[in-house]
């Protein structure tokens, strides 16, 4: 099993239970419950780019695998930014989403979907429809860090 394999069962095991009981001990659980998350959202979105771009030769049961594991993970971290105190510690979330939250919500569920579109079109095998899905969602990640995030 991969690190990132293992990270993924570990977070998809550990949001049953958070969003069962909502509970973090401390924001910085929840700050580095979320920055875990967007990590393997990171190796999953980055391998399928340098797939997609002719880096890394294309390998379409790898790629669907990636991109069913992105629409799992783009659940994920969203919860943990709804702890009262996670604005501020070892973060590079922007007051903004917290000062502008339906709009960071928004974004966060077009993400979703877009993940999801995602997983659908590589599941379909057309390389076309694949490319154009895979678009889409890194617009959406752009959207949310251009807004939302410290580069």
């Amino acid at each position: 099993m991969t690190r990132s394999s293992m990270l993924l069962a570990a977070l998809l095991a550990m949001s049953g239970s958070v969003a069962a009981e909502g509970a973090f001990n401390t924001p910085e659980d929840a700050i580095k419950y979320r920055q875990h998350a967007f990590q393997l959202i990171k190796e999953n979105f980055g391998d399928m780019y340098a797939m997609i771009k002719g880096k890394k030769e294309m390998d379409e049961a790898a790629f669907q695998r990636r991109a069913e594991h992105l629409a799992m993970l783009a659940n994920i971290p969203f919860d943990a930014f709804k702890v009262a105190g996670s604005n501020k510690g070892d973060t590079e979330a922007l007051a903004s989403v917290w000062s502008d939250n339906a709009k960071f919500n928004d974004i966060a569920k077009e993400f979703q979907l877009a993940s999801s579109k995602l997983a659908t079109a590589s599941a379909g095998g057309d390389a076309g429809t694949i490319k154009k899905a895979f678009g889409a969602t890194g617009k959406t990640c752009k959207g949310c860090h251009d807004q939302f995030k410290q580069e």
